[in-house]
């Protein structure tokens, strides 16, 4: 394309600077290396002995330029403008030395060749130190991670412009950027460059694409862009893998490829630079040695002669604090002995006891664990993590590909032991201080994903793939048998938090029995607490934080007594009263046992469970106090957690029962832009209602104390319940971007519930603003009676479960009314979006 702009560019600039003398043309910056996209910008130097002499030709030239409807990045300069220029600002400085003559004066070519290679302007030592803190601060505006659901094709991390930069620094350099003459000089291994040109062409291939189909300048890999350019690049779905996922696993594949190459090239600039002077050189054994802080082999052969030290070179470093890296030629030397990890090297007790070594050194793990997984170590060793690198998942979900999730994984599991964590994750703080074999926890981490993209259950093909590591470096069965445990049960914990009633004595009961001892606990949530922060930060709130604490004190609890000591719901509930009665007993004698028992008719048996007797006795004396001919009594307390960072707020509404109550309180409350978390709905046999909605700010976080939005809650709430005729139209919010880009179609399935009383509704979707107050409506259009609710948020997806009856307090008839219920219901929340109109619903 870049031949083409010449053409035209070269045409206008002879039509108004034809025959003007001492005026010439260069393409600079992307354009002067012709590097040209569909949406590029055309960024040129008019360069002018005289530029004010030939002021009003240029403008005219410009304004012909502006007219082809490109983007144009231009300047105007003289010479001495230009190195001053230059001088000054590094990124005027890289445009021009990648400058290239197009037409006019030949004669000005020479003048700022000479005043552009001057040795003073930007010596190639200062030029790298400035491009690499210009790279630095660009991978810090993506977390240092390559590995982004919606990676920038130019800027995120092994994007173009990390060739960019290194290729960049060559030329300042050696005054070339050609693959085959960095060969030639030693800069590049073959290797790299055939990763450097392959990744490169990959990259332009994608981003001329993307151009196509926004139709302008677009470097973003949206979702949207993702499937269709999949689908123009010929990525086809298959049986156990979507186009989609398949495409992006090669992007992966190609930017890990191409931060390699980054990466060894900027370790290699840092080394040359050091002045011979300065070098300091440390003996660390027979093998290797330190050179200003970084591991170096001391000899070229040292990997061939003793392939153990391929993973002895991470022990060592994992063992000091005083190394800072890896030298690029040693960098190099592993990599060409990779092919010495095969199946000899994997069934070898000294290497085995080496990465077990590795596990259980005190620092840097993490690091060390990356740096293997970069180098293609790790994939070597663990061939089925070899097959997860750059996997990637098409959803809202899981924001990293799976070898990136589970080095962060690892990573959460270290940062618990550090004395910071005990504010922010107290119980995982407590968990791996009491752990007898981190390395455990470390291994079940390693594997607990490993089993994602092959089809069937994950966490069962992890669990094998655990087995037999473990096995064949020498575990015993039982350090086996837990790290087994470990990985098949890794969403086992999170499953029955945030999906099950944990205040129900019988569902802890359950689980503790599953779990069997408290040391089997305490790894169980290290590995959840790790799993769910290293998926999506989003996920992790002090709703959740709040419902795990409990579920782990609870099981605790009851496997210090023993699991066979269990109390039962019934139990439960009799001492939770007991306790509470006894209080407000001292504190309210004038308060009537038998109103106090009435109101407790009302509240249902969730209520107790739910609540400490300090919090049951103090709502019950406001329920008590409250007359229902008054209206509703809607009130808002914090559940409180027992470390910063946990807890909710809860609505509590006690009323008489009314039609719509339930889609009039979730309504009301979907104004203030909060997240209902959790919802309990009771009614009872008396015809009053006691429902309770948890709920967090769009933050995550408990409703703040300071201000009136507490006090407006209570006020909106209480007059929509109160007038009765409350609008149920839902107000029309705009989706999220990637919500309308990577939307799921919603799942409903109505079964009969056990006692066959009514009928369970289920509905799995898509989470959105305002998703459950049109639920709600609709539950009120197909007059359907709701008994009770379970509100589940996983990230970007509900699973929220009703319990209904029909408009005569029936369960829901199976067959033709079951289908069309669940048909009307699915179809109106695909509707939202989008999804009837693509075929999807």
């Amino acid at each position: 394309m870049s031949n083409g702009f010449d053409a035209i560019i070269t045409e206008l600039f002879e039509e108004h600077l034809g025959d003007t003398k001492r005026v010439a043309l260069f393409a600079v910056g992307g354009f002067g290396r012709q590097e040209v996209h569909p949406g590029s910008d055309i960024d040129i130097l008019v360069l002018a002995s005289k530029p004010q002499k030939y002021k009003r030709k240029i403008e005219l030239f410009l304004q012909s330029v502006f007219d082809l409807n490109v983007e144009v990045g231009h300047s105007v300069r003289d010479v001495k403008a230009c190195k001053d220029q230059a001088k000054h600002d590094i990124t005027v400085a890289t445009a021009l030395f990648e400058r290239r003559f197009i037409t006019g004066d030949e004669s000005l070519v020479a003048p700022l060749d000479k005043a552009l290679s001057s040795p003073r302007l930007w010596p190639a030592d200062k030029f790298f130190e400035a491009k690499y803190e210009e790279q630095k601060q660009r991978h810090k505006d993506y977390d240092n991670v390559e590995y982004n659901l919606e990676p920038n094709v130019k800027t995120s991390p092994g994007g173009l412009r990390d060739i960019h930069t290194a290729l960049w620094i060559c030329k300042r350099k050696f005054n070339t950027t050609d693959p085959e003459k960095l060969v030639e000089l030693g800069v590049l291994m073959p290797s790299e460059k055939q990763w450097l040109v392959e990744g490169r062409r990959f990259i332009w291939w994608v981003r001329f694409g993307l151009h196509l189909i926004a139709d302008r300048k677009e470097d973003r890999l949206q979702f949207s862009h993702q499937r269709e350019l999949a689908q123009r690049l010929g990525f086809v779905d298959t049986e156990t893998q979507r186009g989609v996922e398949r495409f992006m696993y090669h992007y992966y594949r190609h930017v890990l490829a191409l931060t390699e190459v980054n990466d060894i090239l900027v370790q290699y600039f840092q080394e040359s630079f050091i002045a011979p002077r300065k070098v300091r050189e440390e003996p660390v054994n027979e093998r290797f040695q330190l050179v200003n802080s970084y591991i170096e082999a001391r000899s070229d052969n040292t990997f061939e002669e003793t392939p153990s030290a391929i993973l002895e070179m991470f022990v060592i470093m994992a063992n000091r604090r005083d190394i800072a890296g890896v030298r690029a030629r040693t960098i190099r030397q592993i990599r060409e002995n990779l092919h010495l990890i095969d199946d000899d090297f994997r069934n070898n007790p000294v290497h085995h006891k080496l990465f077990l070594d590795l596990l259980k050194a005190p620092y840097t793990l993490v690091s060390q664990l990356t740096r293997m997984r970069r180098y293609g170590v790790l994939g070597r060793y663990i061939p089925e993590f070899g097959r997860i690198i750059g996997q990637m998942q098409h959803d809202l979900f899981h924001i990293y590909t799976v070898d990136a999730h589970t080095m962060m994984v690892i990573g959460n599991m270290r940062k618990f032991r550090y004395r910071a964590a005990k504010q922010v994750f107290p119980v995982a703080y407590h968990c791996v201080h009491t752990l007898p074999k981190a390395e455990l926890l470390y291994i079940s981490g390693i594997f607990h994903d490993i089993g994602k993209g092959r089809g069937g259950d994950h966490s069962i093909l992890g669990a094998a793939d655990a087995e037999a590591f473990c096995q064949r470096h020498g575990l015993s069965t039982t350090d086996t048998q837990l790290v087994c445990w470990l990985v098949e049960k890794h969403l086992f914990m999170s499953s029955v938090a945030q999906r099950e009633d944990i205040y129900d004595p019988d569902v802890v009961h359950k689980f503790a029995l599953e779990v069997k001892s408290e040391m089997r606990l305490d790894y169980l949530y290290a590995l959840t607490v790790a799993d769910i922060n290293a998926t999506n930060p989003t996920l992790w709130n002090s709703w959740r934080a709040t419902l795990l604490r409990h579920l782990y004190n609870e099981t605790r609890k009851l496997l210090r007594r023993g699991v066979e000591a269990s109390d039962d719901r019934e139990d439960a509930v009799d001492a939770y009263q007991e306790r509470a009665l006894e209080r407000l007993s001292e504190a309210h004698p004038e308060l009537d046992e038998a109103r106090i028992k009435a109101v407790w008719e009302d509240v249902g048996e969730d209520f107790f469970l739910r609540h400490t007797p300090p919090q049951i006795a103090t709502l019950t004396e406001a329920l008590v106090q409250h007359n229902l001919d008054d209206g509703a009594f809607v009130t808002l307390r914090d559940t409180h957690g027992d470390s910063p960072g946990e807890g909710a707020t809860r609505v509590y509404i006690y009323c008489k029962d009314q039609p719509r109550l339930f889609a009039t309180s979730v309504l009301a409350l979907s104004q203030f832009d909060l997240n209902i978390v959790d919802a309990t709905v009771s009614t009872a046999e008396t015809g009053s209602c006691f429902d309770t909605y948890t709920i967090l700010t769009s933050d995550g976080e408990s409703l703040p104390r300071e201000g009136a939005l507490r006090e407006e809650i209570a006020l909106q709430l209480a007059k929509a319940i109160n007038d009765g005729t409350a609008d149920l139209s839902v107000p029309s919010r705009r989706l999220p971007r990637r919500l309308r880009e990577l939307p799921h179609p919603t799942t409903v399935n109505i079964v009969p519930t056990v006692i066959g009383d009514a009928s369970t509704l289920t509905i799995i979707a898509s989470d959105r603003p305002g998703l459950l107050a049109t639920i709600g409506r609709l539950l009120v259009e197909l007059k359907i009676e709701l008994l009770s609710a379970k509100i589940t948020t996983l990230g970007e997806r509900v699973e929220d479960t009703f319990v209904i009856q029909n408009s005569d307090f029936k369960p829901i008839s199976p067959g033709e009314s079951t289908y069309m219920l669940e048909n009307t219901i699915r179809q109106q929340l695909d509707q939202e979006l989008g999804l009837n109109q693509l075929g999807q619903a």
